[in-house]
Protein backbone atom coordinates (compact mmCIF):
# COMPACT_ATOMS: atom_id res chain seq x y z
CA UNK A 1 0.00 0.00 0.00
CA UNK A 2 1.49 3.46 -0.58
CA UNK A 3 0.98 5.70 3.00
CA UNK A 4 0.81 9.19 3.06
CA UNK A 5 3.37 11.01 4.97
CA UNK A 6 0.36 12.80 6.39
CA UNK A 7 -0.29 10.51 8.53
CA UNK A 8 -2.56 10.76 11.87
CA UNK A 9 -1.29 9.52 15.57
CA UNK A 10 -3.79 8.17 18.02
CA UNK A 11 -2.92 6.18 21.07
CA UNK A 12 -2.67 2.10 20.84
CA UNK A 13 -5.86 0.33 21.11
CA UNK A 14 -6.38 -3.27 21.46
CA UNK A 15 -7.92 -3.14 17.91
CA UNK A 16 -4.92 -2.06 16.75
CA UNK A 17 -3.01 -5.18 17.61
CA UNK A 18 -3.40 -7.49 14.59
CA UNK A 19 -2.31 -5.21 11.68
CA UNK A 20 0.21 -3.42 14.40
CA UNK A 21 2.08 -7.29 14.25
CA UNK A 22 1.40 -8.04 10.46
CA UNK A 23 3.59 -5.01 10.06
CA UNK A 24 6.24 -6.45 13.13
CA UNK A 25 6.24 -9.93 11.37
CA UNK A 26 6.84 -8.19 7.99
CA UNK A 27 9.38 -6.01 9.17
CA UNK A 28 12.03 -9.12 10.18
CA UNK A 29 13.47 -12.50 8.28
CA UNK A 30 12.15 -15.46 9.61
CA UNK A 31 15.19 -16.70 12.52
CA UNK A 32 15.19 -20.04 9.70
CA UNK A 33 13.85 -22.73 12.23
CA UNK A 34 11.74 -23.21 15.12
CA UNK A 35 11.84 -21.27 17.55
CA UNK A 36 8.68 -20.34 19.23
CA UNK A 37 8.23 -17.26 21.33
CA UNK A 38 11.14 -15.62 19.40
CA UNK A 39 10.72 -15.69 15.82
CA UNK A 40 9.05 -12.21 15.30
CA UNK A 41 8.34 -12.96 11.82
CA UNK A 42 5.81 -15.20 12.72
CA UNK A 43 2.50 -12.99 12.98
CA UNK A 44 1.34 -15.59 16.36
CA UNK A 45 4.68 -14.52 17.86
CA UNK A 46 4.54 -11.23 17.02
CA UNK A 47 0.86 -10.80 18.35
CA UNK A 48 1.47 -12.21 21.53
CA UNK A 49 4.39 -9.66 22.02
CA UNK A 50 2.03 -6.52 21.40
CA UNK A 51 -0.66 -8.10 23.39
CA UNK A 52 1.85 -8.26 26.48
CA UNK A 53 3.55 -5.08 25.96
CA UNK A 54 4.24 -2.84 28.96
CA UNK A 55 1.56 -1.07 30.08
CA UNK A 56 3.89 1.44 32.04
CA UNK A 57 4.81 3.69 28.98
CA UNK A 58 3.05 5.21 26.17
CA UNK A 59 1.84 3.58 22.68
CA UNK A 60 1.27 4.77 19.74
CA UNK A 61 -0.13 4.27 16.49
CA UNK A 62 -0.08 6.03 12.97
CA UNK A 63 -3.07 5.68 10.85
CA UNK A 64 -3.14 6.74 7.06
CA UNK A 65 -5.54 8.54 5.33
CA UNK A 66 -7.82 5.33 4.71
CA UNK A 67 -7.50 4.56 9.36
CA UNK A 68 -5.32 1.81 8.73
CA UNK A 69 -2.05 0.76 10.54
CA UNK A 70 0.49 2.60 9.00
CA UNK A 71 3.12 2.13 12.21
CA UNK A 72 3.03 1.93 15.91
CA UNK A 73 5.52 2.37 18.87
CA UNK A 74 5.89 1.03 22.53
CA UNK A 75 8.11 2.39 25.47
CA UNK A 76 8.15 0.65 28.07
CA UNK A 77 9.85 3.12 31.77
CA UNK A 78 12.80 1.62 33.53
CA UNK A 79 15.82 2.98 35.41
CA UNK A 80 16.64 4.03 38.44
CA UNK A 81 13.63 6.16 40.73
CA UNK A 82 13.58 9.88 39.91
CA UNK A 83 16.03 9.27 37.01
CA UNK A 84 13.60 6.71 34.37
CA UNK A 85 14.22 5.63 31.32
CA UNK A 86 12.58 4.95 28.40
CA UNK A 87 13.16 1.63 25.95
CA UNK A 88 11.58 1.19 22.90
CA UNK A 89 12.38 -2.79 22.09
CA UNK A 90 12.85 -4.59 18.88
CA UNK A 91 9.65 -6.00 19.24
CA UNK A 92 7.98 -2.10 20.20
CA UNK A 93 8.37 -0.69 16.84
CA UNK A 94 7.74 -1.44 12.89
CA UNK A 95 6.04 0.79 10.38
CA UNK A 96 4.96 0.12 6.23
CA UNK A 97 8.30 0.35 4.49
CA UNK A 98 6.34 3.07 2.25
CA UNK A 99 6.60 6.24 3.85
CA UNK A 100 8.86 4.60 7.25
CA UNK A 101 11.05 7.81 7.47
CA UNK A 102 7.84 9.58 7.55
CA UNK A 103 6.31 7.29 9.93
CA UNK A 104 8.74 7.02 12.60
CA UNK A 105 9.32 11.18 12.56
CA UNK A 106 5.58 11.43 13.76
CA UNK A 107 5.62 8.53 16.20
CA UNK A 108 8.60 9.89 17.99
CA UNK A 109 7.11 13.19 18.38
CA UNK A 110 4.18 11.82 19.59
CA UNK A 111 6.25 9.26 22.06
CA UNK A 112 8.76 11.96 23.20
CA UNK A 113 6.50 14.66 24.18
CA UNK A 114 4.89 11.87 26.42
CA UNK A 115 8.25 10.72 27.83
CA UNK A 116 9.48 13.95 29.36
CA UNK A 117 6.10 15.22 30.58
CA UNK A 118 6.81 12.46 32.91
CA UNK A 119 10.34 13.13 33.19
CA UNK A 120 11.97 10.49 31.15
CA UNK A 121 14.57 12.02 29.49
CA UNK A 122 16.80 8.94 28.12
CA UNK A 123 15.00 7.53 25.42
CA UNK A 124 16.38 4.12 24.00
CA UNK A 125 15.54 2.29 20.83
CA UNK A 126 16.41 -1.36 19.70
CA UNK A 127 17.00 -1.89 16.26
CA UNK A 128 18.05 -5.08 14.01
CA UNK A 129 21.12 -4.46 12.08
CA UNK A 130 19.20 -5.18 8.65
CA UNK A 131 16.95 -2.34 9.40
CA UNK A 132 19.26 0.74 7.67
CA UNK A 133 16.74 3.31 6.80
CA UNK A 134 15.58 3.34 10.49
CA UNK A 135 19.06 3.70 11.87
CA UNK A 136 19.41 6.59 9.88
CA UNK A 137 16.08 7.93 10.76
CA UNK A 138 17.02 7.85 14.24
CA UNK A 139 19.80 9.54 14.22
CA UNK A 140 18.30 12.14 12.09
CA UNK A 141 16.26 12.49 15.79
CA UNK A 142 18.97 12.97 17.40
CA UNK A 143 19.63 9.27 18.23
CA UNK A 144 23.31 7.76 18.33
CA UNK A 145 24.53 4.43 18.47
CA UNK A 146 24.86 3.46 21.75
CA UNK A 147 25.19 -0.51 22.08
CA UNK A 148 26.12 -3.04 19.77
CA UNK A 149 25.03 -7.07 19.75
CA UNK A 150 27.15 -9.01 17.74
CA UNK A 151 27.35 -12.97 16.93
CA UNK A 152 29.96 -15.03 15.26
CA UNK A 153 29.94 -19.16 14.11
CA UNK A 154 31.36 -21.42 17.43
CA UNK A 155 34.34 -21.85 15.36
CA UNK A 156 38.35 -21.48 17.19
CA UNK A 157 39.06 -17.70 18.03
CA UNK A 158 42.35 -16.49 15.71
CA UNK A 159 44.54 -15.32 17.87
CA UNK A 160 47.09 -16.88 20.99
CA UNK A 161 45.09 -17.41 23.77
CA UNK A 162 48.82 -17.68 25.87
CA UNK A 163 48.99 -20.08 28.59
CA UNK A 164 45.92 -18.92 30.18
CA UNK A 165 44.64 -21.05 32.91
CA UNK A 166 40.66 -21.50 32.98
CA UNK A 167 38.12 -23.15 35.40
CA UNK A 168 34.33 -22.70 36.30
CA UNK A 169 33.96 -19.92 38.68
CA UNK A 170 33.18 -21.32 42.66
CA UNK A 171 30.94 -19.22 45.28
CA UNK A 172 34.24 -18.22 47.20
CA UNK A 173 35.52 -16.51 43.61
CA UNK A 174 32.52 -13.94 44.48
CA UNK A 175 34.84 -11.18 46.18
CA UNK A 176 37.12 -10.99 43.23
CA UNK A 177 34.55 -11.28 40.53
CA UNK A 178 33.19 -8.18 41.82
CA UNK A 179 35.86 -6.32 42.53
CA UNK A 180 36.60 -6.95 38.68
CA UNK A 181 32.84 -6.11 38.09
CA UNK A 182 33.75 -2.68 39.58
CA UNK A 183 36.63 -2.28 38.07
CA UNK A 184 34.96 -2.68 34.36
CA UNK A 185 32.58 0.08 35.55
CA UNK A 186 35.34 2.44 36.26
CA UNK A 187 36.90 2.12 33.70
CA UNK A 188 33.38 2.97 31.51
CA UNK A 189 33.73 6.03 33.40
CA UNK A 190 36.79 7.04 31.46
CA UNK A 191 36.89 8.85 28.19
CA UNK A 192 35.43 8.44 25.10
CA UNK A 193 32.35 6.66 27.25
CA UNK A 194 32.18 8.70 30.14
CA UNK A 195 29.34 6.68 31.88
CA UNK A 196 28.97 7.07 35.74
CA UNK A 197 29.19 3.79 37.30
CA UNK A 198 25.80 3.41 38.73
CA UNK A 199 25.58 -0.42 39.47
CA UNK A 200 23.47 -2.26 42.18
CA UNK A 201 26.32 -3.97 43.44
CA UNK A 202 23.78 -6.17 45.69
CA UNK A 203 22.20 -7.16 42.69
CA UNK A 204 25.13 -8.10 40.29
CA UNK A 205 26.12 -10.39 43.61
CA UNK A 206 22.87 -12.42 43.86
CA UNK A 207 23.10 -12.82 39.97
CA UNK A 208 26.54 -14.22 40.20
CA UNK A 209 25.83 -16.14 43.06
CA UNK A 210 22.42 -17.88 41.00
CA UNK A 211 24.99 -18.28 37.59
CA UNK A 212 27.27 -20.08 39.37
CA UNK A 213 25.27 -23.01 40.84
CA UNK A 214 23.04 -23.02 37.23
CA UNK A 215 24.15 -25.58 35.18
CA UNK A 216 22.35 -23.87 32.08
CA UNK A 217 25.11 -21.03 32.73
CA UNK A 218 28.60 -20.79 32.60
CA UNK A 219 30.66 -18.63 34.67
CA UNK A 220 34.00 -19.06 33.19
CA UNK A 221 37.27 -17.37 34.76
CA UNK A 222 41.22 -16.81 33.68
CA UNK A 223 43.79 -17.24 35.85
CA UNK A 224 45.59 -19.20 39.28
CA UNK A 225 44.00 -19.73 42.24
CA UNK A 226 45.44 -16.54 44.11
CA UNK A 227 44.28 -14.16 41.17
CA UNK A 228 41.44 -14.10 39.25
CA UNK A 229 42.90 -12.23 35.57
CA UNK A 230 39.11 -11.82 33.76
CA UNK A 231 35.80 -13.96 33.75
CA UNK A 232 32.99 -14.25 31.38
CA UNK A 233 29.06 -14.94 32.36
CA UNK A 234 27.42 -16.54 29.46
CA UNK A 235 23.72 -17.84 29.55
CA UNK A 236 21.24 -19.05 26.70
CA UNK A 237 19.71 -15.99 24.78
CA UNK A 238 15.98 -15.09 24.99
CA UNK A 239 16.28 -13.51 21.41
CA UNK A 240 18.22 -14.98 19.18
CA UNK A 241 17.70 -19.03 19.21
CA UNK A 242 20.30 -21.28 19.37
CA UNK A 243 23.17 -18.77 20.68
CA UNK A 244 24.95 -18.56 23.93
CA UNK A 245 25.47 -14.90 25.08
CA UNK A 246 28.39 -13.33 26.92
CA UNK A 247 26.79 -11.14 29.12
CA UNK A 248 29.44 -9.52 32.22
CA UNK A 249 33.00 -9.81 30.24
CA UNK A 250 36.06 -8.45 31.79
CA UNK A 251 39.72 -8.22 31.89
CA UNK A 252 41.98 -6.83 34.46
CA UNK A 253 44.01 -3.88 33.27
CA UNK A 254 47.04 -5.34 34.05
CA UNK A 255 46.38 -8.08 32.10
CA UNK A 256 45.27 -6.89 28.76
CA UNK A 257 47.26 -7.86 25.60
CA UNK A 258 48.44 -11.29 26.82
CA UNK A 259 45.63 -13.35 25.35
CA UNK A 260 43.24 -13.80 28.61
CA UNK A 261 40.25 -12.46 26.73
CA UNK A 262 40.98 -14.51 23.66
CA UNK A 263 41.69 -17.76 26.16
CA UNK A 264 38.14 -17.33 27.51
CA UNK A 265 36.26 -16.76 24.56
CA UNK A 266 37.81 -20.33 23.43
CA UNK A 267 36.42 -21.79 26.71
CA UNK A 268 33.04 -20.34 26.02
CA UNK A 269 33.19 -21.54 22.31
CA UNK A 270 34.24 -25.19 23.84
CA UNK A 271 31.25 -24.81 26.40
CA UNK A 272 28.71 -24.02 23.82
CA UNK A 273 29.58 -26.52 21.34
CA UNK A 274 29.65 -29.08 23.99
CA UNK A 275 26.15 -27.76 25.13
CA UNK A 276 24.07 -27.62 21.78
CA UNK A 277 24.78 -23.99 20.39
CA UNK A 278 25.20 -22.75 17.23
CA UNK A 279 26.33 -19.69 17.61
CA UNK A 280 27.90 -17.11 19.95
CA UNK A 281 26.57 -13.62 20.77
CA UNK A 282 27.62 -9.93 23.48
CA UNK A 283 27.04 -7.02 23.77
CA UNK A 284 28.94 -4.02 23.71
CA UNK A 285 29.37 0.06 24.27
CA UNK A 286 29.74 1.59 20.83
CA UNK A 287 32.35 4.32 22.27
CA UNK A 288 34.69 1.26 23.88
CA UNK A 289 37.25 1.00 21.97
CA UNK A 290 38.61 -1.98 24.10
CA UNK A 291 36.02 -4.16 23.46
CA UNK A 292 35.07 -3.05 20.05
CA UNK A 293 38.38 -3.80 18.91
CA UNK A 294 38.19 -7.20 20.58
CA UNK A 295 34.60 -8.47 19.35
CA UNK A 296 35.11 -7.25 15.92
CA UNK A 297 38.44 -8.27 15.51
CA UNK A 298 37.10 -12.02 16.71
CA UNK A 299 34.25 -12.21 14.44
CA UNK A 300 31.34 -10.70 15.65
CA UNK A 301 29.24 -9.19 13.13
CA UNK A 302 26.70 -6.72 14.28
CA UNK A 303 23.09 -7.88 14.26
CA UNK A 304 21.60 -5.18 16.27
CA UNK A 305 22.04 -1.64 17.46
CA UNK A 306 20.69 0.32 20.27
CA UNK A 307 20.32 3.67 19.63
CA UNK A 308 20.27 6.06 22.40
CA UNK A 309 19.32 9.61 22.98
CA UNK A 310 20.06 11.73 26.35
CA UNK A 311 17.46 15.35 26.20
CA UNK A 312 18.89 18.26 28.15
CA UNK A 313 16.35 18.15 31.19
CA UNK A 314 16.33 22.18 31.65
CA UNK A 315 13.70 21.65 28.48
CA UNK A 316 10.93 20.65 31.10
CA UNK A 317 11.17 24.21 32.69
CA UNK A 318 13.02 26.42 30.49
CA UNK A 319 10.29 29.00 29.09
CA UNK A 320 10.05 28.17 25.34
CA UNK A 321 7.84 31.55 24.94
CA UNK A 322 10.81 34.11 26.18
CA UNK A 323 12.13 35.76 23.75
CA UNK A 324 15.61 37.86 23.43
CA UNK A 325 13.22 40.84 22.83
CA UNK A 326 11.39 40.31 26.44
CA UNK A 327 14.84 39.69 28.10
CA UNK A 328 16.43 42.86 26.37
CA UNK A 329 14.10 45.23 24.57
CA UNK A 330 17.70 47.28 23.72
CA UNK A 331 18.12 44.24 21.19
CA UNK A 332 15.30 44.32 19.48
CA UNK A 333 15.53 48.20 18.99
CA UNK A 334 18.95 47.93 17.63
CA UNK A 335 18.10 45.01 15.41
CA UNK A 336 15.60 46.96 14.29
CA UNK A 337 17.21 50.34 13.55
Amino acid sequence: MTVSTDVDVVPFEDRFAERAAALLAAAHAPLGEASPGTDLADPAVALAHLNARDADGPAVVALDGAGAVAGFMAASVTGFPGSPQARVRVQQHAAAPEGARAIYRRLYREISGRLTGIGCFEHTVAVSAAHREIITCLVELGFGIDQIKGVRPLTPPRGSAGQTPLRPARTEDLPQLLDLTLELQRFHALAPMLRPALIDLRAIRDDLLAAVGDERRLVLLAGTEGRVEGFVVVDPDSRFPGVATIGIAVVTASARGRGVGTALLSGVVDWAVRCGFRGCGTEWTSANLVSDAFWRGHGFVPARYTLARRIDPRVAWADSHLSYRDLCPEVGRDSAG
